[in-house]
Formats: structure tokens, sequence, C-alpha cells
């Protein structure tokens, strides 16, 4: 006992421990709350990079920082953006001239950055007739291609293969589910019409998929045969309307 006595006070943690009692509760609970780093608006590409004259075609921005409401202004003249999330931004780049374009986002809070000389427009070369748009259906809430689909994407394939058009590949739904869900759907319907397309010897260069959900029906009517006409995919070459 009197060898453990000097070993018990010269250790009063070991004895504040063996009595259950919290040692310097102050300083263990402390936590220190460390703001998380802000992120740089930056303008890192755009997708497609290229493009022909004088049409209109959908294109992807991608970089860090964007925020909702974000705003894409090409060659200074500002273009459609839609915010799908922080890294990316949906465009409709309009009718332009041959040259080179910086692309500039703007928040809303005023902050701006660019990715100069980003877009380059080619003349259009034309290496046969005009292809006409092709419109593929669908089955409800289903994106899967079936043989009658598969046959209308081929026969849209063989004539784009004669020509350098650029395509843009349109997903649509009919106005059932929210309108979240409706744009995903759309855009898996989109993304395997442009899997097949480009599987049939499109460039993956020439295609662009594009969700529009249920915002642009061709039938305002409600019922299944109304429904069916508005859940499809439009494959519009030359880049859209």
């Amino acid at each position: 006992m009197r060898r453990l006595l000097p070993l018990l006070l010269a250790s009063p943690f070991l004895l504040a421990s063996k009595c259950g009692r919290k040692v310097d509760d102050e300083k263990v609970d402390d936590k220190i709350d460390v703001p998380p780093p802000e992120v740089a608006l930056q303008v890192a590409a755009i997708d497609p990079s290229f493009a022909s004259a004088d049409q209109s075609f959908a294109a992807e921005v991608f970089g860090n920082g964007f925020e909702r409401g974000a705003q894409v202004d090409i060659g200074g003249r500002p273009v459609d953006t839609r915010f799908r999330d922080d890294s990316t931004l949906a465009v409709t780049v309009p009718a332009l001239s041959v040259g080179t374009y910086d692309v500039r986002v703007e928040n809303p809070d005023g902050t701006r950055a660019s990715l100069r000389k980003g877009l380059t427009i080619t003349q259009s070369v034309n290496l046969g007739n005009r292809c006409s748009a092709v419109t593929v259906r669908f089955g409800f809430d289903s994106s899967v291609l079936d043989a009658s689909s598969r046959s209308q994407i081929e026969g849209a394939a063989e004539c784009l293969r004669g020509s350098t058009d650029f395509v843009r590949v349109e997903g649509h739904c009919d106005d059932r589910g929210t309108t979240d869900y409706n744009i995903a759907l759309g855009q898996r319907r989109a993304d395997a019409v442009a899997r097949y397309l480009v599987s049939l010897g499109i460039s993956p260069s020439r295609t662009q998929s594009v969700s529009y959900g249920e915002e642009r029906p061709i039938s305002s009517g409600s019922g299944e045969s109304a429904w069916a006409e508005n859940r499809r995919v439009e494959i519009v070459p030359g880049g859209g309307r």
C-alpha cells in the first residue's frame, strides 16, 4: 500500500478516470468550426467546342462555382442558359458566323469568368441533301429502344452519314410526373438514341442530347393518345429549330 500511494498521488488523471469522472470536459468537447472553402468561379470548357456557321445548337458549359441564375454569353451576346448544377450549365447557342468566340459566365452576384476562344465556328459544308427530322416514340416511363425505334434511328443514320450536319437529339415526356423527374427521363431517352446513332457510325462530336421534359408537348390533350404523342425523342439535323 505504501508503494502504491505515491503512484496514485502522482497520477491524478489515473485517479479521476478510475472514479469515472471526466477530465477537462471543456477541452475534450471543444470543437472548432472550419468554414468550407470558397469555390472560385471558373469556366473550363464548352461541349461541343466547334460547330458549323449559321446553325443554332445545344451545348453544355463546364466549370466550377456556377450559381442558380447564372448567365452565359458567347462573344458578348447573352444566350439562353439553364442551370443544371454548380459545374454544368446548359445553353442554346444561336446561329453564329465563322470565327472564334469567348465563353463567359456571370453569376447573380456579379462575379464573372471567361474561357478565351472556347468556341470555334467553321464554315458549314453540306455533302448532300439536308436530312429530315425523325421522331422516335417511347413507352410509358421508358427509355428502352424497341425494334420499331431502332429501325427509325437506322434510317436517320443512313442519311446523316452522308452529311456533316450537327444533330440535336431532343428528349420529351408527357405531363405526368414531376418536372425534375421528366427532365431526367427525357435525358435518358435522348442519350439512348444518341448512343445508338454513334454505334451506327455518327461521330459523337456531331451529336448533342438535351432534355425538355414535359415543356414542349406536340399534343395539348390528355389521355393515352395525347401522352403517347408526347413521349418521344426528336432527331433534329442541322443543330435544331
